[in-house]
């Protein structure tokens, strides 16, 4: 062993004086300039305190003044002298300041009967839209800040309603008023002064710089509210000593602040004389004891730093020269003779160091590179012992936190006993384990695990490989959904046609059969139940053609839309009227509008009818009353969004959502919510159409519906609607009103015989002359044979030829031939078979007599309109 006789107590005497030294130092100038800081910051306060205190008497004197001034004008019986004759106006307005605001007799509808400042240009009407005009004109109010609608500026405003002739109105004048303040109270250290609204969420003035912050909102700003010392940040971010008073009567909050750098800077001042002083004698002692120092300590620092070298290096061989004083010279010595000693023993033990530095280096870089979470634990405790990088992240907590966890606390407690007895009956490698993990935050996540025995420093533990395939499920569950959706809404497509074609030959007959009936039912009561019965028939019709639209919505292909721009919002404010009536008194009704409503694409008729259906689902819900709540947004929808909603893209959306309190949904029924004809309402109460309804519609709108819902807390459907650049049209649309005909020649194709029949009979009725094919070779014969045709009234979709060929040949011969097509077809199934032409006017079955003659009536009167000279 090393002898350090002579070194370490001269060393550690020098090292103390040096600290001594230093600390004296330090304490002096510490406390010293704690001290200035104290004085300076106490004065700071003092003069904060003395202004707040003034400009909140000042500012609270004022509104008294102007509340006094208001009701005198509002009480006083010459107040409708003026209404009556604006030339006698007399009014004044001051508070001592030159911008202090002005008094106004405003009448109901918002313009300037009298003022106390003198009106210029269009000052007159400045308060027709003024949104507080309403209020005033009901009660009496202290409102700010407002913009003043004849200065532009921000004001505090107080009204006092005048019954039956209008309202007296005050405005005082923000910036005007903090400038007032400043000159006031600012004193020698020119305090800033920023007064805010009660909830301290807006800035009424502030001194210096009004114009700027009167009126804004305080979270614009970089204003930090004073702590317990006082101490806080302006609005433009500068450090100030703040103190705070509030405005009797009106809640206001006055801060009044010193800067803070300024109120400082004398004692700052003294403290740095000091300073200089101590750090000048400090220096000196320093000096000294460094000379002593460096003559000691210069050959023991080389000593040292061959020392590190050799430890570095490895080269013991090296040889080591010291000079210096004799205990100095003695160290060098026998470290050269320790060198020589263990040099051989450590040559071994180096190169078995490295072969281990070099597995652990390589083991650490695959653990910690991986991917995927790893985590070991002991099989014997269950204790973890090491986790990589990617563990910590997936679980959200800390490694310290991990490494004090066993492997079961990752584990939802259900799971705890089930994941104990698999790892003691794992085999030694075990792949594709499913178990479930909780993270941090709660989340509950579907994991693949793969695991293997390995020897971790010293014990037997197991690695454990997790894979998450909590997504990858969701994301099948949600594709199975939309392959079950895509097939029913092929079949509902598929079938609307031949079900068209038959409610058209019922209605058509049943409609004609009562109008021929009802001229019989005079004094009979027989006929008068057959008429009834008729009806009946019609109105069963009209059921199942309402089922049929139903099912073509939910297969996002009912042809009969009528694209449009409009606003979301006042689509939920129409719906609101009806639903307020209808859904009970035991059903609260709340709506949320976002004030940034953008314009969405989309059949308003359809979109009612969303938010009717989910209404009375939500009213189903809740049997002994609950809370409804509707409320739209406009939503950024990302690309991660969207990976998890297939269909959905990226883009600004306009969100609906409706929510209830009732029931809630299993999550067996949430799956299945979607489905048509699936319902949980009893035989005979539902159709199990109304969500599947919703799906098409917002889903034929380009959009997206969801629903989130848990047993007993409630059901929220969100839809996404996305917002577009277009312009909303103003041309209102009218409704034809149909006219008999004169005996016009009509070509009809229609290869359905009983629909053929039904139609030729509603025109004959109507005084329309009618030659009627079964395909279009039967037309174009009919079409070439005898006088000409008024109008083709063609069947889409036929055999052979369609109904858009037939049309195309008959014009070749007659160019301004009018055309109506029929079709039962979806809109995407014509797109795929035949495509109409442009503009072409189309008919969508069933079609009933009115919409048949009322087409009719107005193409004959277009295409005579063309004809005209």
């Amino acid at each position: 062993m090393l002898a350090h006789r002579g070194q370490w107590p001269l060393r550690t005497y020098l090292a103390g004086l040096m600290g001594l030294f230093v600390l004296a130092g330090v304490i002096s100038l510490g406390s010293g300039w704690a001290l200035a800081e104290r004085d300076g910051m106490s004065a700071a306060r003092g003069d904060a305190r003395y202004g707040a205190r003034q400009a909140a008497e000042k500012i609270g004197e004022n509104l008294t003044v102007v509340r006094s001034s208001v009701d005198a004008v509002a009480s006083s019986p010459g107040a409708g002298q003026v209404f009556a004759d604006p030339a006698s106006c007399r009014l004044s307005f001051s508070l001592g300041g030159p911008d202090d605001g002005h008094l106004d007799l405003l009448r109901p509808d918002g313009t300037v009967a009298c003022s106390s400042h003198q009106l210029t240009g269009d000052d007159a009407a400045a308060y027709r839209r003024a949104p507080w005009l309403p209020a005033a004109t009901r009660a009496q109010q202290v409102l700010g800040p407002v913009a003043d609608g004849r200065t532009g500026r921000p004001a505090v405003l107080v009204s006092a309603p005048i019954p039956g002739l209008g309202v007296v109105v005050a405005f005082v004048d923000l910036v005007g008023l903090g400038a007032t303040v400043a000159d006031l109270f600012g004193g020698t250290r020119g305090l800033e002064f920023l007064v805010t609204t009660g909830d301290g969420g807006t800035v009424l003035t502030r001194w210096p710089d009004g114009p700027r912050w009167a009126g804004t909102a305080v979270r614009a700003s970089r204003f930090g509210a004073p702590g317990a010392a006082g101490e806080g940040v302006d609005v433009s971010g500068l450090r100030r000593v703040y103190e705070q008073a509030d405005v009797a009567g009106a809640g206001w909050h006055v801060f009044a602040g010193a800067e803070r750098s300024a109120a400082l800077t004398a004692g700052h001042r003294l403290a740095q004389r000091q300073a200089v002083i101590a750090a000048v004698g400090l220096l000196a002692g320093l000096l000294a004891t460094l000379l002593v120092y460096r003559r000691i300590t210069r050959p023991i620092g080389r000593l040292r730093a061959a020392v590190h070298v050799a430890a570095r290096t490895g080269d013991l061989d090296r040889a080591v020269t010291v000079s210096g004083p004799q205990e100095v010279s003695g160290l060098g010595a026998e470290f050269a003779a320790l060198l020589a000693t263990v040099d051989s023993e450590l040559g071994e033990r180096r190169k078995a160091e490295e072969v281990a530095r070099e597995h652990e280096r390589n083991y650490r870089q695959m653990f910690d590179a991986s991917p995927y979470p790893v985590y070991l634990f002991d099989v014997e405790t269950l204790h973890i012992v090491a986790v990589n990088d990617a563990a910590v992240r997936y679980f959200g907590h800390t490694r310290d936190e991990l490494l004090s966890m066993a492997v079961t606390d990752l584990c939802p407690v259900d799971d705890a006993a089930l994941v104990a007895q698999a790892v003691s009956t794992a085999a030694p490698v075990e792949r594709g384990r499913r178990l479930r993990h909780v993270k941090h935050d709660g989340t509950v996540t579907d994991v693949d695990v793969t695991s293997h025995l390995t020897v971790f420093a010293g014990r037997t533990v197991r690695c454990a490989i997790l894979d998450d395939i909590t997504e990858r499920e969701q994301l099948q569950r949600r594709l199975r959904q939309s392959e079950r959706l895509e097939s029913l809404g092929q079949l509902a497509g598929g079938i609307a046609h031949d079900f068209n074609n038959l409610l058209g030959i019922i209605n058509g007959y049943a409609s004609m059969s009562a109008a021929d009936v009802e001229v019989m039912t005079a004094g009979d009561p027989a006929w008068s139940r057959l008429h009834a019965d008729l009806l009946e028939i019609v109105a069963a019709g009209d059921r199942a053609a309402g089922l049929t639209r139903q099912l073509l919505a939910f297969a996002r292909a009912d042809a009969v839309t009528e694209m449009r721009v409009l606003d979301l919002n006042s689509v939920v404010v129409d719906v609101e009227k009806l639903l307020r009536r209808t859904l009970g008194a035991d059903i609260i009704l709340v709506t949320r509008l976002t004030p940034e409503s953008r314009p969405v694409k989309a059949d308003v008729g359809r979109l009612e009818q969303v938010l009717i259906n989910l209404a009375v689902n939500a009213r189903d819900a809740m049997p002994d009353g609950g809370t409804l709540t509707i409320d739209t947004d406009a939503v950024t929808v990302d690309e991660h969004y969207t990976a998890q909603h297939p269909g959905l893209r990226p883009g600004r959306y306009m969100r609906l959502q409706v929510s209830d309190t009732g029931t809630g949904m299993s999550k067996a029924t949430l799956e299945r919510a979607f489905e048509p004809f699936f319902t949980t309402k009893p035989t005979g109460q539902g159709t199990g159409l109304g969500l599947a309804t919703i799906y098409g519609i917002i889903t034929q709108a380009g959009g997206h519906a969801q629903i989130y819902s848990e047993l007993g807390h409630g059901t929220t459907v969100a839809t996404l609607l996305p917002i577009t650049t277009d312009h909303a049209e103003t041309a209102e649309k009218t409704e034809p009103v149909p006219v008999s005909g004169t005996g016009q020649t009509i070509l009809l194709v229609e290869d359905d015989e009983g629909l053929r029949a039904l139609t030729e009979r509603i025109l004959h009725r109507n005084g329309y002359t009618v030659r009627s094919a079964a395909t279009a070779a039967e037309a174009r014969e009919l079409a070439d044979a005898g006088d000409g045709i008024n109008l083709l009234l063609s069947d889409v979709v036929m055999p052979g030829t369609h109904g858009p060929d037939l049309a195309r040949d008959l014009r070749l011969d007659r160019p301004s031939l009018p055309v109506v097509f029929m079709s039962g077809y979806a809109e995407s199934v014509l797109a795929a078979r035949s495509a109409l032409p442009p503009g072409a006017v189309l008919l969508n079955k069933p079609v009933s007599s009115y919409q048949l003659l009322s087409t009719i009536s107005r193409v004959l009167e277009a295409g005579d309109r063309i004809a005209a000279p």
